[in-house]
């Protein structure tokens, strides 16, 4: 009976523990994004890849963001992940850049990124992760 019951337990923190590796590669920043859209500014325009006649999409390692448009290189930026409070309320995830640009808030839900701007009349966008 005392190994019935190791085993269950070892069956058991086993089971847990990859769950929450699974769960974690899924929210990851890391990867290649497309953009989608992108909703903000004075106006409260919405930007998309059809109405701007543009592809954008970003690369994301462990500490450096590629953006391309059109799949040519535009910028490359070191950045950090901090948990810090946002203009949209409460505290969140955000990317803080090295070269001092203003940070983003981010979320990842079902593969799709979601950045917000962390200043008044910027923008909201959305990307979605290339498999």
């Amino acid at each position: 009976m005392k190994n019935f019951a190791y085993i269950l337990t070892l069956f058991v923190l086993v089971s847990c523990s990859s769950t929450k590796t699974v769960a974690s590669s899924e929210n990851s920043l890391n990867g290649k994004w497309n953009w989608v859209s992108s909703t903000g500014g004075f106006i409260g325009s919405t930007l998309t890849p059809a109405s701007e006649k543009k592809t954008m999409t970003i690369e994301i390692s462990k500490s450096t963001i590629k953006r391309f448009e059109n799949g040519k290189l535009i910028s490359e930026n070191d950045f950090s992940v901090e948990t810090g409070n946002s203009i949209y309320g409460n505290d969140k995830k955000m990317i803080v850049y090295k070269n001092d640009a203003p940070k983003q808030s981010f979320e990842i839900k079902d593969n799709v990124l979601y950045l917000n701007d962390e200043c008044h009349d910027c923008y909201q966008s959305q990307y979605v992760r290339v498999k």
